[in-house]
């Protein structure tokens, strides 16, 4: 692609160099730098791309794109100089890739707790349907249904735009797409063209990147801030942070929820061991909903899904809702596993303090219905925000009847210190027990077990992984106690 062509609607300073000049590929790692590629110099957290100017100029680089002008000039080197380049990159991006998401219809979902299985659920609502889509998300990018991995909840803007042209070339139509906020806050997302923006809810996370909950809102609602006045805003009424995320799009609103402001009103909701049923009304119409799915809030996750299909497909929902005994949530979201003594685990992705709250709540409501004890294993990650670990301790605290504290991803941290923290919001001296080892935490789980208990395994869920000082190791939840 020609770079004049490439650099087409940039906002740059300045441009040193011809712009009449053949690009072959777009790259903000110097190591993979090739021959007649283009160097975004991005300015990270633990590194500065402007380190590794030279370094990309060696590699073959004809162009670099970065924040201050060049100390050094090359020969037949252009620099482009930005204000932003994350900004630029994602520009840059979507003009190499021919902006994809103008031909999808693309739909955008961010929250704190819920992203994941929001996203699955529309995904099979619309195979349903008969209507092919794709995901990107936290268990990984799906394009129908063949799957590719990914290590971030939003890739970079130049993996998204590249698996959006696949998607479309591919004749798919709907992408469905958690939208994190360290993505909003790093313009990963920036001139993507969502359609739907769904908001799920906002509680304590992330402030070791944000550092304020304020600032970590402001993050989440730059999605609803660019939605095109003829978008469509779907959000949780019933959460107190929904106000904030909508009070500047100019894309028409839902709410969907309980509450008596809900368009789409949650009513006569009934939750069983073996799933739920609930009706949804709206324009004094009701529609009645059958799902094998546990919990109140994957009453909210399918209701905004509902709504979402409904909208982006242009059906009533009395359709987009027919058939649902069946659905499926994502992979580690309470995904319930019975064990041959009777017992039953849920092993679930719960690592917010509220997540962990609402999990162990159903999870509690359960074994209560089979007189059985709830048993609620969890860790907290190293390296991360501390101050939710002493909630997560108290959370857990008001509904299990025994507590056993583990690892979760400890990275380089001292898992002695992880375990202090949480133990600072655990008041039952005798109540819980510390076991470092996870899989042995999860078999002394099994062991104390008796038939009807509930076991909930938190922290993991669809993960197959920890990372324990530098070195990622195979472990899944599911497959342990599985193993038990």
């Amino acid at each position: 692609m020609k770079l004049k062509h490439l650099i087409d609607g940039l906002e740059y300073k300045e441009v040193i160099g011809t712009i009449d000049k053949e690009i072959n590929n777009l790259q903000h790692d110097s190591r993979e730098v090739d021959q007649h590629d283009i160097f975004v110099a991005i300015s990270g957290h633990d590194s500065d791309g402007h380190d590794y100017i030279e370094s990309a100029v060696s590699f073959g680089a004809d162009v670099v794109v970065s924040e201050k002008s060049p100390d050094l000039r090359y020969d037949n080197v252009t620099f482009i100089v930005v204000e932003n380049s994350r900004v630029a990159l994602a520009k840059l991006a979507t003009n190499y890739y021919k902006n994809p998401s103008q031909n999808l219809k693309m739909i955008g979902v961010t929250g704190t707790n819920g992203k994941t299985s929001v996203t699955f659920l529309i995904k099979n609502l619309l195979k349903k349907q008969g209507q092919k889509s794709a995901i990107i998300g936290t268990t990984g990018i799906y394009i129908d249904d063949e799957k590719v991995e990914s290590t971030l909840t939003t890739p970079d803007s130049v993996t998204i735009n590249k698996i959006l042209r696949q998607v479309a070339d591919k004749g798919i139509e709907y992408v469905i797409m958690e939208v994190s906020s360290h993505a909003l806050d790093q313009n990963r997302a920036a001139y993507l063209d969502f359609d739907i923006a769904l908001f799920t809810n906002i509680t304590h996370d992330h402030l070791d990147y944000h550092q304020t909950f304020e600032a970590y809102s402001e993050a989440k609602k730059l999605l609803f801030d660019n939605l095109k006045s003829d978008g469509i805003a779907i959000v949780n009424v019933d959460d107190a942070g929904y106000k904030d995320m909508i009070s500047d799009t100019e894309a028409s609103v839902s709410l969907v929820g309980w509450d008596v402001n809900a368009n789409y009103q949650i009513k006569n909701d009934k939750i069983s061991n073996d799933g739920s049923q609930f009706d949804i009304e709206h324009n004094d119409k009701s529609v009645t909903v059958h799902s094998p799915l546990i919990a109140q809030f994957n009453i909210m996750n399918l209701s905004l899904s509902l709504v979402a299909v409904s909208k982006i497909l242009q059906e009533e929902l009395l359709v987009t809702a027919t058939g649902l005994s069946t659905i499926t949530t994502a992979p580690g979201r309470m995904e319930r596993v019975n064990l041959s003594n009777g017992a039953i685990a849920i092993v679930d992705y719960a690592h917010t303090p509220d997540a962990l709250e609402k999990a162990a709540k159903v999870s509690k409501l359960m074994s209560d219905k089979t007189k059985g004890k709830l048993i609620v294993v969890f860790g907290c990650g190293g390296n991360r925000d501390k101050s939710k670990r002493p909630k997560m301790a108290e959370a857990a605290e008001k509904y299990a009847d025994r507590i056993i504290v583990t690892d979760d991803n400890p990275r380089t941290e001292n898992r002695e210190k992880i375990y202090a923290d949480i133990e600072k919001g655990l008041t039952k001296a005798g109540n819980y027990v510390v076991i470092g080892d996870r899989k042995e935490a999860i078999v002394e789980a099994v062991k104390i077990s008796n038939s009807g208990d509930i076991i909930l395994i938190a922290g993991k869920g669809h993960e197959n992984y920890q990372i324990i000082d530098k070195e990622k190791i195979h472990f899944d939840d599911k497959e342990v106690v599985l193993g038990v």
